[in-house]
């Protein structure tokens, strides 16, 4: 199955797959003890392609649909497991919900991983949009912006980096887990194009044998 539908292909998008990173995030973090998902389109890049190794730990909040949970679901996480390094998938949208919890983690030193996928747009509801309301992106792409995360990181006093494109990914990784690094706290901001879309998706109308984007939902009004 796996060869027949490989994750790292059901999207095509300008600039970097998030699947393809997942994976190389993985193969570089068996250091982590954790990751932390927030909810949104990372959650679903996450929960596809993330591989776990040993006793590492897959936290969400599934389909409570909390956005803000992952970056103090995090800092709790390292403190239970004893300040371990945990890494923290947050989207744009999520990370400003609680992202005054980085002042939690300097103060109290936490070697917390933060990586925002940032696609500039509340993702998953723009791809709704773009199923069922013709592309009109109110609030989550129009009306809606995000902040330089590295920036506010920084004046956080946490040493961050942005990416743009897919080489750049390894070494990005590679920073977190240096002798020096692994112990401190850090942000990865990873920019993501505004239409990369979540598959498959379950369509309206249509039995869970048929998925986005091979079968078109049938109109929210028919259903």
């Amino acid at each position: 199955m796996k060869e027949t539908w490989p994750d790292t292909k059901e999207l095509d998008p300008k600039g970097i797959n998030p699947n393809v990173f997942m994976h190389i995030l993985s193969n570089k973090s068996k250091r982590a003890k954790a990751y932390l998902a927030d909810v949104g389109s990372h959650q679903m890049w996450a929960a596809q392609s993330l591989e776990l190794y040993n006793d590492q730990q897959f936290l969400t909040s599934g389909g409570m649909g909390a956005m803000g949970f992952s970056l103090p679901g995090g800092i709790g996480a390292s403190i239970a497991l004893k300040n371990e390094p945990v890494v923290v998938l947050i989207g744009d949208g999520c990370m400003q919900i609680n992202i005054q919890e980085l002042q939690t983690i300097v103060r109290n030193k936490l070697p917390i991983k933060i990586i925002v996928l940032n696609n500039k747009t509340l993702g998953m509801i723009r791809q709704f949009q773009d199923s069922y309301f013709e592309s009109r992106y109110q609030s989550t792409y129009w009306g809606y912006d995000a902040p330089d995360f590295a920036k506010v990181a920084l004046a956080y006093g946490i040493e961050a980096k942005t990416i743009e494109d897919s080489d750049s990914i390894e070494n990005a990784i590679d920073w977190f887990w240096t002798k020096e690094n692994e112990v401190k706290p850090q942000l990865l901001q990873v920019m993501i194009d505004p239409h990369t879309n979540t598959y498959p998706k379950i369509a309206f109308g249509r039995p869970i044998t048929e998925m986005e984007p091979f079968a078109k939902p049938i109109a929210m009004e028919a259903t």
